[in-house]
């Protein structure tokens, strides 16, 4: 079974739904900001097809049942602040991997905190289409407010993998997460 109806939430700040070829400028703007890719495993967007085909990507994502990611808006102005979702999820072995990024002016409002625990409760509940156990979250060690962030929402840190991802033709270590299902409170 496959999730049919793209799923839009909102939470008392933030308005969480499908990113659009619309939403274009706004990705642009965040993934050509140095300062938010200095944590992330891309590479600075120069152009701004690199937006579209960002779309294009999270599109197949949902559409292959493969992943899903979710546009991040201001609940009064429905401004894009960002994204979050799950890169890749496995039914085998019933896990997800989450990630998220928000604009630089956007940092340390609590933003991405609200949205994550909006999504992370959305794949542990019984709406879901498959039952996870396993969420993972890497992040660069570097990334204190990230790991501080996924350590609130009740994330372990498991361990660094080393020499694990490869961006700016550079390896790089990550720290990686776990949460279990377990591991959160009951709704």
């Amino acid at each position: 079974m496959q999730i049919k109806t793209f799923p839009v939430f909102d939470t008392p700040r933030l308005k969480l739904d499908q990113l659009t070829k619309l939403d274009r400028q706004a990705i642009f703007d965040v993934f050509s900001d140095p300062k938010v890719v200095e944590h992330y495993d891309v590479e600075l967007f120069k152009h701004i097809n690199e937006a579209d085909k960002l779309v294009d990507y999270f599109d197949s994502r949902f559409s292959t049942d493969s992943g899903i990611r979710w546009a991040i808006r201001e609940q009064e102005t429905g401004e894009y602040i960002g994204s979050c979702g799950f890169t890749h999820w496995n039914k085998y072995d019933h896990s997800a991997v989450i990630g998220y990024e928000i604009s630089q002016n956007n940092w340390g409002k609590g933003f991405a905190s609200e949205a994550v625990a909006k999504i992370i409760d959305y794949i542990f509940s019984s709406d879901f289409h498959f039952y996870v156990h396993r969420i993972e979250a890497l992040a660069l060690p570097s990334n204190i407010p990230s790991g501080s962030l996924l350590k609130k929402l009740g994330f372990k840190l498991e361990g660094t993998l080393r020499g694990k991802c490869y961006w700016n033709d550079d390896f790089h270590d990550m720290d990686m997460y776990g949460l279990l299902r377990e591991d959160r409170p009951l709704k």
